[in-house]
Parts: C-alpha cells; sequence; structure tokens
C-alpha cells in the first residue's frame, strides 16, 4: 500500500505546485539574471571607448572580406547582398548584456504560455531556477567567449549595430596567457565568426529552418492556437515532448555543422596567411583540454559540453566529406534542409557521403 500513499501525496503536492495565486509570476527575472552575470564575469566596470581598437577592427574585416569570398563563394543570397558586418569589440559586460536581450527576444514565444498558470509555485520555483542557472552560465561564460555571431533568429532585429563581435578582454588575456601575436589572433577568430556570418547571410533558407527548430523546442505544438491542459504545458516546459526532443536532436546537428563548417574555414585560411598560425592552433587545442575541475562539472551540468563537442565532431565531419569528394561534394549541404547532415550522419560522415555522393 505503500506505492499508493505515494501515488497520493504525489497527486496533492502537483496541485499545490500548479494551482493559480493571485500574483503571477514571470518565467524569469531578466534583471537579477543580469546582477548575477555581471557579478561574474570577473569585470568591475565596462571598458572607456578605444577609437583606434574600433579601427582596428574595421581595418581587419576589411581585410578579410576578400579572403573569405574567394574560400567560401557568393551561397545562394541574392546578388549585391551584404555578407559580412561590421566586426566590433566588446567588454565582457558588453558582452552579457548583449546575450540577455539576446535570450529576452528568443523566450518570448514562452510569456503567453506561462500565464496559464499564474503564480503557481511550480513557475516561482522555475523562476529562481532558471534565473540562477541563467546568471551563472553567462558570468562563466562571459570569462571565456572569444567572439560571437549574432543571426537575429525568430524574427529580430539585431540587438547591436554590428552582430559580429569579438570579446577583447578574453582576447588579449589569452594572447598574455599563452604568449601569442595578439593581431594574428584577432584575425583567426574574426574568421571563424564572419564565416557564421557567411552561412546565415548566404543562404537565406537557414534562418527560417533554425527558427522553426527552436519553437519546437521552446513551446512544442503549444503554437498552435489551442488551449493546452495543464499537464500538457507543465510537461512542455520541464521534461519536453515527443517533438522537442526530434528538434533538439536536428538542431544539434545543424549547430555542429555550423561550427565544424567555420573551424575548417578559419583553419584553412589560417594556414596560407597566417605566420604563426601553428602557434595558434596549438595554443587553441591546449585550451580546449586544459579546463578546472570547476569548468569541466559545469559544461557538464549546463550541457555546454556538447557545445564544444560540436567544435570537434563538426570539423572532422566537413574534412571528412570534403576529403571524400571535394569542395562539391561538401557544398551540397547547403543546398537546402533536405540536405543538412543528420547526427547519426555527422558522427559517421560515410552516412552523408554515400547520400549525397552523385549517382
Amino acid at each position: 500500500m505503500a506505492w499508493g500513499v505515494a501515488i497520493g501525496v504525489g497527486a496533492v503536492v502537483f496541485r499545490e505546485l500548479v494551482r493559480p495565486r493571485e500574483q503571477s509570476a514571470l518565467l524569469i527575472d531578466w534583471e537579477r539574471v543580469e546582477q548575477i552575470a555581471l557579478a561574474r564575469s570577473g569585470e568591475a566596470g565596462d571598458p572607456p571607448a578605444d577609437l583606434s581598437r574600433d579601427q582596428t577592427y574595421q581595418q581587419i574585416a576589411a581585410e578579410l572580406e576578400p579572403q573569405l569570398a574567394q574560400a567560401l563563394g557568393p551561397g545562394s543570397a541574392q546578388p549585391g547582398a551584404r555578407v559580412y558586418p561590421g566586426l566590433i569589440a566588446v567588454g565582457r559586460r558588453q558582452w552579457v548584456r548583449f546575450n540577455i536581450r539576446i535570450f529576452r527576444q528568443m523566450f518570448e514565444p514562452l510569456e503567453g504560455l506561462q500565464q496559464l498558470i499564474p503564480g503557481s509555485l511550480l513557475l516561482n520555483f522555475g523562476q529562481k531556477g532558471l534565473t540562477r542557472y541563467l546568471g551563472l552560465m553567462l558570468g562563466l561564460l562571459a570569462r571565456r567567449v572569444l567572439g560571437q555571431y549574432d543571426p537575429a533568429l525568430l524574427g529580430r532585429e539585431p540587438v547591436e549595430t554590428s552582430s559580429l563581435i569579438l570579446v577583447e578582454p578574453n582576447v588579449q588575456a589569452w594572447a598574455q596567457k599563452d604568449k601569442l601575436p595578439v593581431d594574428e589572433l584577432r584575425r583567426w577568430l574574426a574568421m571563424h565568426e564572419m564565416t557564421h556570418a557567411w552561412e546565415f547571410r548566404a543562404h537565406p533558407w537557414l534562418q527560417p529552418y533554425l527558427e522553426g527548430l527552436l519553437k519546437q523546442v521552446l513551446v512544442g505544438g503549444l503554437a498552435d492556437g489551442r488551449r493546452p491542459s495543464r499537464l500538457e504545458l507543465i510537461r512542455t516546459l520541464t521534461i519536453g515532448v515527443g517533438q522537442q526532443w526530434k528538434a533538439i536532436a536536428k538542431l544539434q546537428a545543424v549547430m555542429s555543422l555550423l561550427e565544424g563548417y567555420s573551424n575548417l574555414v578559419m583553419n584553412d585560411i589560417g594556414r596560407r596567411e597566417l605566420p604563426h598560425f601553428a602557434l595558434l592552433e596549438g595554443a587553441y587545442r591546449r585550451r580546449q583540454e586544459q579546463r578546472t575541475p570547476l569548468e569541466k562539472a559545469f559544461l557538464r551540468l549546463t550541457g555546454l559540453e556538447m557545445k564544444m563537442r560540436q567544435y570537434v565532431i563538426g570539423e572532422k565531419f566537413c574534412r571528412d566529406v570534403r576529403d571524400a569528394g571535394g569542395q562539391e561534394l561538401l557544398s551540397r549541404v547547403w543546398q537546402g534542409p533536405e540536405w543538412l547532415p543528420t547526427m547519426a550522419e555527422i558522427q559517421r560522415p560515410q552516412l552523408f557521403i554515400e547520400r549525397a555522393r552523385p549517382r
């Protein structure tokens, strides 16, 4: 009979968790997220404006554009479309605010759903957990992230005048720690982020495809206009449903491709154009391997460990496909959603090679 008592108690607790209360609770306290992240960023205040630094970054982007255009080609964008946005340097605190605005806009589809169970204990508990999780994650990443491209998903405008950034304090800290030529390091990192811009801007189908996957991950089937049951809502916002897990698998595959392709390009061009490429590449490998135990634990707990693996397995996939059939075969991944590799193909490139190779 013990299991019967447990079920009965569990039902009472569940009803209490989801029972509406007078005061509604937001899913995430964004002001608190920013406070936690800024406190953990390791930067006491915003750095002063530096005109010479900004000019340096503009010059780097201008010099890299023709090299990338030659290596990447025009893609499927309209002729004359601007593929590469301006490149700017930011501080850690700027990076935190940059990403909080991105996260807020990405989480907008959940705002209507959370009102269906206003003020419940579940939302209150969830708010505290999600708020602290995002704050700690952004604070930790602010100390390590080197660059970023914002593709402005879900119909948004980029949150900054430029959607292409390098986090200058982290770039300088890495250069000083491993005695790297900082100008070459900036160029090498810029190649990666500018390739991301090409992936999205030269292939207009990619953004709506990712937006569709992102909506499925965030709200499952709850955005179809009908009113879901409370149980369906709770399940969608917590453990997820079948279509959410399928969308996550597709999202992981395409992100592995995007990161791997950008790594492939930055290394190919870097090997030709940067005198100290071997030094940079060796330092990058050590940086990936020499994480503190706290960082390793945090990456595992938050799922960011998979994000780090995307660079490695994605680049191996791209290199294996190109080795098997040249750039022509690898370029098939940009022909449309049906040509994107699955996660199984990312892990076993031969499967994609057999599917994509001309008969």
